[in-house]
Parts: structure tokens; sequence; C-alpha cells
């Protein structure tokens, strides 16, 4: 949960409403996704790409006892 000052609040609300959508859709869409971009070029290599990712151990699955 996140609490926001009151004039922060209504600048946000205006921002939602000019673009016609709500406030949880413009924290969800954009505010967001840009502070997960902002948060990850902070810090390089904190979030390593597949390919540089060294093989894990496949987890089996256990397929359900099917009865009648």
């Amino acid at each position: 949960m996140q609490s926001l000052d009151p004039q922060i609040y209504a600048q946000l609300r205006k921002m939602a409403k000019d673009r016609g959508i709500t406030m949880q859709e413009l924290i969800r869409a954009v505010i967001v996704p840009d502070w997960m971009k902002r948060a990850g070029s902070s810090r390089p290599g904190s979030s390593p790409s597949k390919a540089s990712r060294r093989p894990g151990r496949r987890l089996r699955r256990i397929r359900p006892a099917i009865t009648a």
C-alpha cells in the first residue's frame, strides 16, 4: 500500500482525468512501468538476461492420480 501527499494525489488524479483513465489505470500503465525502467537502470546486473543466467535444474511435474 502506498500513501500520497494530498497535493501529489490531486496532481495524479488530474493526470488520470486528462487521459480519460482511472487513477488505478494510471498507476498500472504509466507510473509503475516508468518506475521499473528507472529502478532497473540504476542497478545494472541485478536482473541478468536469460542468456547470461546459468542453467538451473528442471523441476519434475508430478501428475495427479486419476481415480474413478
